[in-house]
């Protein structure tokens, strides 16, 4: 089914029993931690958590965590087939990897309105601070308003329209801080295309978007110059809808749930953090606030009774990590079909590392030196803040971790297996690099570097003749004696 806002998606969870209604939380830190702990430590699937008559907050104002952070809410935002009661993971990235080889973006259709324009405020109506912006983390320095929402700009020199997932930090009424790392679409927008040449940005905020925005919005799957509008439609198989922006200009959803224009000023910054991240640490300077952009904010509009969109990013796994997780392993995967590499089994990105720091490559040798030509292209697909590159044979699922680490333990040489690539590039969330580095530069982007590594726990293919036998039950046993004791399994839990 095609969703068009997120209400009609929310329908739908609710029918599902993936949806839960929590009424009278506070804003300061209940709301994040109890999703926190919820998708950290409750049994899959976790609902989508909507909470309610907020502490010092109108009935209507509610608040929505984990709006896609399951298989089958994320299938669904992909318009893939709806999983079985027994999802794998792993079938969700193969199918998802398969339909991103058909996708033809297709363009957004501009409208003259939408349910985001039922109410409108600017001048000095405007409050931010309206929307139930959680306080997620104990020793976080402020409220955000944007942790699952996009933001978006153009590119003045060719009109192409970026979004996406950038941390907003509320700093007042009509103030908000804008934290985009290194090497992302819309840091580079920001400081080639308007900062360093004294230009004012225009810039807007998308909240409460519909999952297959959502989605494409914090996705790294988009390349440079394509619109995540454009993909959504090409995943849709139609075009969304979006107005033009009364005072930025740029498109916006027209059935988001709340839209903020505004526009950053080179040279104007504010206080952004500290802030808990999606890895586990307040890595960005430890716990000092950095200097960000300011949005000053022109025009708010919502939809009766709007819907906040949120996340509460801390030690994973966590409220994101399994959407992060199959969308980077993904992107991995695809990356390495476009470049015709043969023999890809599978790719995971465990999310125990966040899901952007860990690759496993599960790969059937065909040539010597076959593992290390996929190690070392899959370091270019996984982004910046990659760091470990795994690399198994086809007999080990990338996605089931105890395989994973007895072909560890088993296959890989360290002499032969381990190889660190240095000088790479690196961002300011960066756990591993010191704070006294991130403080040599006090404005992002900060020129980081960072070492990767690959780790070959493959068997040598020179000696594939002679691989020893794997001690283990054959299929055609295993399967033979199931039938013959399901009762016995089944209570063994076998």
């Amino acid at each position: 089914m095609i969703y068009h806002d997120l209400r009609s998606f929310l329908a739908d969870v609710e029918k599902w029993g993936e949806l839960k209604q929590i009424e009278g939380a506070n804003w300061d830190l209940e709301m994040s931690t109890i999703a926190e702990l919820a998708y950290r430590e409750g049994k899959r699937p976790v609902p989508a958590l909507l909470f309610d008559k907020i502490q010092g907050y109108p009935q209507g104002y509610r608040a929505l965590f984990g709006e896609i952070s399951s298989l089958k809410r994320l299938s669904a935002a992909l318009n893939l087939p709806l999983p079985d009661n027994n999802p794998d993971p792993m079938a969700l990235v193969r199918a998802w990897v398969c339909k991103l080889r058909e996708i033809k973006p297709i363009p957004p259709r501009f409208v003259s309105s939408g349910a985001v324009m039922e109410n409108s405020f600017s001048g000095s109506k405007i409050d931010v601070t309206k929307f139930p912006n959680p306080r997620c983390h104990e020793m976080d320095g402020g409220r955000y308003i944007g942790t699952c929402h996009a933001v978006i700009q153009e590119d003045p020199d060719t009109g192409w329209v970026n979004l996406g997932t950038y941390r907003c930090m509320t700093i007042d009424q009509n103030r908000i801080a804008l934290h985009v790392l290194e090497g992302r679409h819309g840091r580079i927008i920001a400081d080639e295309k308007y900062f360093s040449q004294g230009k004012v940005m225009p810039v807007a905020i998308a909240i409460g978007l519909d999952p297959t925005l959502w989605f494409t919005s914090q996705s790294t799957v988009v390349p440079w110059g394509v619109s995540e509008y454009d993909y959504a439609g090409g995943i849709k198989g139609e075009p969304l809808q979006v107005i033009k922006g009364p005072h930025t200009g740029l498109p916006l959803p027209a059935n988001a749930e709340i839209v903020i224009e505004g526009e950053c000023h080179p040279g104007e910054y504010a206080d952004e953090g500290p802030f808990g991240e999606w890895h586990g640490y307040y890595a960005n300077l430890g716990l000092t606030p950095v200097p960000e952009p300011v949005i000053r904010v022109k025009n708010v509009f919502h939809r009766n009774d709007p819907i906040l969109t949120s996340g509460s990013p801390a030690v994973p796994p966590g409220i994101n990590s399994l959407l992060s997780a199959i969308s980077r392993s993904a992107a991995i995967w695809g990356g390495l079909d476009k470049h015709g590499i043969p023999g890809i089994n599978g790719v995971w990105c465990p999310e125990e590392g966040g899901a952007l720091l860990t690759a496993i490559i599960s790969i059937k040798q065909m040539y010597a030196g076959h593992s290390t030509d996929v190690g070392l292209l899959a370091m270019q697909l996984g982004g910046i803040t990659g760091r470990q590159y795994i690399l198994v044979d086809d007999d080990i699922d990338p996605s089931n971790l105890n395989r994973v680490m007895w072909a560890f333990a088993t296959r890989a040489d360290p002499e032969r297996s381990i190889q660190i690539i240095r000088r790479c590039g690196s961002t300011s969330s960066d756990p591993i690099t010191p704070e006294e580095d991130k403080r040599k530069a006090k404005l992002t982007p900060k020129p980081l570097l960072a070492s990767r590594v690959l780790i070959d726990c493959c068997r040598p293919y020179e000696h594939k003749a002679q691989w020893y036998p794997i001690a283990r039950a054959s299929s055609e046993l295993s399967a033979e004696l199931h039938q013959k004791w399901a009762s016995l399994f089944k209570e063994l839990g076998a």
